[in-house]
């Protein structure tokens, strides 16, 4: 069994607060506060944007020096996810037709 310097354990829980709290006091004080119905509607869209940004990100690779191009095994993997997005409307599905798609696509190594 392996000692653990208190320093690291610190280190460790340290990072974790850190990371954790600005997830978490947003929800915490936006129970207390009373929105508009124009402020709730614009922050129903937050979520969208975030995903569809990582979503973008994930699909284009940015080359120094040359012209950003597009990753074929993301986009191959994200067809069958979005057609089961939109056809279940059910979050699970997507992931798991996601996450077997993409393991597909590199256990075969198309790329």
């Amino acid at each position: 069994m392996t000692n653990i310097n208190f320093s690291i354990l610190l280190a460790i829980v340290g990072c974790g607060l850190v990371t954790w709290l600005p997830r978490i006091l947003p929800f915490i004080f936006s129970k207390k506060v009373t929105f508009s119905e124009k402020a709730k509607q614009f922050m129903s869209y937050i979520p969208m944007c975030i995903l569809t940004a990582l979503f973008i990100q994930s699909l284009l690779v940015v080359n120094e020096n040359k012209m950003t191009t597009i990753n074929i095994e993301n986009l191959i993997a994200s067809l069958p996810t979005i057609i089961v997005g939109f056809i279940t409307k059910s979050l699970m599905w997507t992931v798991i037709v996601g996450v077997v798609t993409m393991g597909f696509i590199r256990y075969i190594g198309l790329f």
